[in-house]
């Protein structure tokens, strides 16, 4: 289930289907949009980032549909449930998103009422945010973070049933983040912000749906990470259930996890059919979000709550304890 790729390979090949099926620890994926532009407006694009520190979350998500584009700045106070958030879906406007996350890059979304940027340089990632609307007379937030590209990460290319339908998905867990962010009167210091980018390119089946789960943390001090998921595409090229320790990635197999949709504030317990991981998760809050709009119909439980458990690393097995992440389960229309 594990299909390691080692060296540079291209993603697609010119009639859009994949060349190559399967997960890296760095960005060994040369994404070539013009092959996946060859089916027009299927193309997906997004760069979404989040920041925790103490019970405060922030998130960033810029994108497109091909025929639809999407921004999106939000902050949550998991202690009382508060959202402050400004978002826009502007049809038929495709932002110019970078083909390798790793490189050095500038992406913007701008109007008349908002100007949000990603810039990306080898050292640090930066991002900047000023706007308004109805609600807020003035959102102002800028947030430096730290950059290695030599931290291991998940990087996978998942198949779906249709040959030209794919994914190309980057997660890096190991971010820390500085700055501040402004909702009018309403100002959050994020100090050492724990973080993680999602970079997600592909062509898939309009009706979907997922399961992810992330953490980003540490354990007495060494940098500690993990990324779980399911339901999303082919995996039996490889999963999407990796642990880091000491910025050294650990690829799992399947992964077991009591997910009730039913309740998703029951406990769960989540392992590996290996024994590398076994912990449990105990819901806090429930982030549920909805959205309709023309053609695009989202719902999403996002859970926050503490990881407790264990991991296997070379060190020998490590505990952690009380870990404040989150696991979701999205049934998108898109």
């Amino acid at each position: 289930m594990n299909h390691e790729i080692t060296c540079k390979t291209e993603l697609l090949a010119p009639n859009g289907e994949l060349n190559v099926k399967g997960y890296s620890k760095k960005m060994n994926f040369i994404y070539n949009r013009i092959c996946a532009r060859s089916i027009p407006f299927k193309l997906k694009e997004w760069n979404f980032y989040q920041f925790q520190s103490g019970h405060f979350v922030i998130q960033f998500t810029l994108g497109h549909l091909s025929y639809i584009g999407q921004m999106a700045v939000t902050m949550i106070d998991l202690d009382t449930g508060k959202r402050w958030c400004y978002s826009t879906m502007r049809p038929l406007f495709v932002p110019e998103l970078d083909l390798n996350p790793e490189n050095q890059s500038f992406c913007e979304y701008k109007d008349k009422h908002c100007h949000l940027i990603y810039r990306i340089t080898p050292s640090e990632r930066v991002i900047e945010f000023i706007g308004s609307n109805k609600q807020y007379k003035n959102i102002d937030i800028v947030l430096t973070i730290e950059n290695d590209i030599n931290n291991e990460k998940l990087v996978i290319a998942t198949p779906f049933e249709k040959p030209t339908q794919f994914y190309l998905n980057y997660k890096e867990n190991y971010y820390k983040a500085n700055g501040v962010v402004r909702f009018d009167d309403k100002e959050v210091v994020f100090e050492n912000a724990t973080g993680l980018l999602d970079w997600g390119r592909g062509i898939w089946p309009y009706s979907h749906e997922w399961y992810w789960g992330n953490l980003t943390s540490d354990i007495d001090g060494i940098p500690f990470g993990l990324n779980i998921g399911w339901g999303f595409g082919d995996t039996s090229n490889a999963t999407e259930n990796i642990y880091f320790y000491d910025k050294k990635g650990y690829k799992l197999g399947e992964v077991i996890a009591e997910w009730d949709q039913n309740d998703v504030m029951k406990v769960q317990h989540i392992h590996d059919t290996e024994g590398k991981l076994d912990c449990t998760f105990t819901p806090i809050f429930n982030n549920h979000t909805q959205n309709k709009f023309v053609v695009v119909d989202t719902e999403c439980d996002q859970v926050y709550g503490y990881f407790t458990g264990s991991i296997e690393t070379e060190d020998g097995r490590k505990e952690f304890k009380n870990v404040l992440a989150f696991i979701e389960h999205a049934v998108n229309k898109w």
